[in-house]
């Protein structure tokens, strides 16, 4: 069982009871307070260790973003926000926000926001990804190599010289890989594995059987459920995660909602 360190604010009090009535019937969760707006809530998350908030838009004197701006040095839980304007989704998502409920909503559109919720706790409590990751890179950057930084394409007779800094992702396709650019895309005759040896793990991430990923092209992440995420590229695209790499994902994702 999990012990979820969980506060409510919101400056309803119907609201902010309907909320603790669903989290109570959740065993995972414990509810360390309820808040009838922002500057309650900062007072709770001074003394007190939090994982998770749901949290309103609109408040007095505090709007729910103002209660996030005025988060402490080091304190980082996960935020559902509530509210019944739709017009703040895309800013609470530029936030980091794990989930943006709309009120009016059911018991079963709360309990996939909750679910949301506990994945990425159960992600940050998996032996502390984001520092296991930070560590990984410091070693990294204490034996590091050399690595390829372009790849030459012999296509029709010509040849072509292809940088790596500006490979979006790499995908497997038969025995060939598909090097993705801004503007086209190149076959390269060669395993997934090789290529993966050849390029720096900080840059190119593995994300899937027959995917990788520049992290320099990478706009965003957002969990899609079912252990898969889906990362969106400086081209529009979307790309899906495999189950199987949920772990190395986690860590970047981890590190991204941390921030």
């Amino acid at each position: 069982m999990k012990n979820i360190r969980t506060i409510v604010v919101d400056d309803e009090p119907a609201a902010r009871s309907r909320i603790v009535r669903l989290l109570e019937a959740d065993p995972d969760i414990r509810i360390v307070a309820e808040c009838r707006n922002g500057i309650e809530a900062l007072e709770v998350l001074r003394k007190e260790p939090v994982d998770l908030v749901f949290l309103d838009v609109q408040m007095p004197q505090l709007s729910g973003f103002d209660v996030i701006e005025k988060f402490a040095p080091g304190i980082s839980p996960f935020v559902i926000f509530v509210t019944a304007h739709d017009r703040y989704a895309l800013k609470a998502f530029n936030v980091s926000a794990v989930d943006y409920l709309l009120k009016p909503y059911d018991d079963e559109r709360f309990n996939i926001s909750l679910a949301r919720a506990k994945d990425f706790f159960e992600m940050r409590e998996n032996k502390n990804l984001a520092d296991r990751m930070l560590e990984l890179m410091q070693d990294h950057l204490n034996t590091r190599k050399e690595f390829t930084q372009e790849y030459v394409i012999k296509e029709k007779g010509r040849e072509y010289r292809v940088a790596v800094k500006d490979l979006l992702w790499i995908r497997a396709e038969g025995n060939y890989l598909v090097l993705q650019t801004d503007v086209r895309h190149y076959l390269l005759r060669m395993t997934m594995n090789m290529v993966e040896s050849e390029l720096d793990p900080v840059d190119f991430v593995r994300i899937h059987r027959s995917f990788m990923v520049n992290m320099a092209h990478v706009q965003s992440t957002r969990y899609s459920g079912n252990n898969e995420f889906t990362f969106t590229m400086s081209n529009g695209k979307h790309l899906l995660s495999g189950r199987s790499y949920k772990e190395q994902v986690a860590r970047l994702l981890t590190e991204r909602v941390r921030k």
